[in-house]
């Protein structure tokens, strides 16, 4: 399967829920072109963003990025393997 048609598969989990790192997140964006799939983390109280001089400004979550491919050319990356046996664990969203 070539890198796009890989990507597009990709593409379909958007909106997918699981818990990554033993936190709960879900799957928001994937970034073909950079090579990462983009996470937002979910938490009860989300941390405070500060201004460029550090003022606190608003509370937002998390994102985290990971990596697309593996060190070997060609290879997945092991974050993102288990990033997507989760996924696939977290079963269908709904779909109305």
């Amino acid at each position: 399967m070539n890198e796009s048609g890989f990507v597009s598969r990709l593409r379909r989990l958007i909106g997918r829920e699981c818990r990554y790192l033993g936190r709960r997140c879900r799957l928001i964006e994937v970034l073909g072109d950079e090579g990462v799939v983009v996470l937002e983390m979910h938490e009860e109280t989300p941390p405070i963003q500060t201004d460029q001089y550090g003022h606190p400004v608003s509370r937002a979550n998390e994102l985290l990025q990971v990596p697309i491919a593996g060190s070997d050319p060609g290879e997945l990356s092991d974050e993102l393997l288990d990033l997507l046996s989760l996924l696939g664990s977290a079963g269908n969203p709904s779909r109305g």
